[in-house]
């Protein structure tokens, strides 16, 4: 294998496959985030381009909230404008990426609303799925896509980020939360105010918790939260 590869291996044919159509769907948004190219799909395994970079740092949060703003604006505009959170959405014949609610609804709040807020992207932002190239943000692992509002990958940034290198100061949170925003100024009622950003985190914080001790999970989000609790 060329070390200038990346294998990641999948415990069923049909969730390498599942990956594969992400990616390619990804790709072809040509948003102004790079995507590495896929070698092949074999079996239980995806070979990917090896993307030459280093991991972010916390320090880099606003420079991947751009990115991330950026993605979403894209996969709007191209293709999200006719979604739904509370629908799948058929974005290709052969990809259908799955609604907001149904996977998360044993952590919504009972009056969670999201009738007319328009569909962006779950991409899985953990902040190990990003890699800073020489002239871009790289992005890695293509498990999961869900519907998303605005601001709720940007929640899951933060909370890894924080759960993994610890407490992040509030003036960095708003930093990246305005560089995210700056990218999606065209999308009516995409803009994603602080509350929204704390109620999202607070979801991710439910569903990533189990993981505390493991995948580089280091911190309790309860004590290293960047805003009051």
């Amino acid at each position: 294998m060329s070390a200038a590869a990346y294998v990641k291996n999948y415990a069923s044919p049909q969730l390498a496959e599942k990956a594969r159509a992400h990616h390619d769907w990804l790709l072809r948004l040509d948003a102004p985030v790079r995507v590495p190219q896929l070698r092949e799909v074999t079996g239980t395994r995806m070979t990917l381009e090896h993307l030459q970079g280093r991991r972010p740092r916390p320090d880099d949060l606003p420079v991947v909230a751009a990115a991330l703003g950026a993605l979403h604006t894209v996969a709007n505009i191209r293709y999200l404008h006719a979604g739904r959170l509370d629908r799948p959405f058929e974005a290709t014949p052969t990809l259908t990426i799955g609604d907001f609610t149904s996977p998360r609804a044993s952590v919504l709040p009972q009056n969670f609303e999201i009738n007319g807020l328009p569909c962006a992207l779950y991409k899985d932002s953990n902040i190990r799925n990003f890699i800073l190239t020489d002239d871009h943000v790289g992005i890695i692992d293509f498990d999961d896509l869900t519907l998303a509002p605005f601001g709720y990958d940007l929640a899951k940034l933060v909370v890894s980020t924080a759960m993994t290198h610890g407490h992040l100061s509030h003036a960095l949170i708003e930093n990246a939360l305005d560089h995210y925003n700056n990218e999606t100024t065209h999308i009516p009622n995409a803009h994603c105010d602080l509350g929204e950003l704390q109620l999202y985190a607070d979801i991710h914080h439910r569903l990533t918790s189990r993981y505390l001790g493991r995948h580089g999970y280091a911190h309790q989000w309860p004590e290293v939260c960047p805003w009051p609790r």
